[in-house]
């Protein structure tokens, strides 16, 4: 069986060797990024990013991600930094992270 891969440089060969090229450039900033797969969300918990925004928490040692209403989540808490990127299309981000 000769299934493509859902993420990763198999998938995206071209994309990957560029992204390798931006890290390579700048070694100091890519010790502090790194390029994940968002299959989980959209694929598996059907996540609208449009309508959602993944929060995340460090608690008893663990880091916790929930996807709550944006709405609700941007009324509330205008303060926590976005950690994920790019943004989405209308500039939103898709990730906060509280500090």
């Amino acid at each position: 069986m000769n299934a493509k891969p859902a993420c990763g440089p198999e998938r995206d060969p071209e994309f990957f060797g560029e992204i390798e090229k931006v890290f390579a450039k700048y070694p100091e900033a890519a010790g502090r990024y790194a390029v994940r797969c968002k299959r989980l969300e959209l694929e598996v918990l059907k996540i609208d990013f449009q309508k959602q925004v993944g929060v995340t928490r460090i608690e008893d040692g663990r880091i916790i991600t929930e996807f709550l209403d944006r709405d609700e989540v941007l009324k509330r808490d205008s303060e926590s930094p976005c950690c994920e990127w790019p943004a989405n299309n209308d500039g939103t981000c898709n990730h906060l992270c509280e500090m």
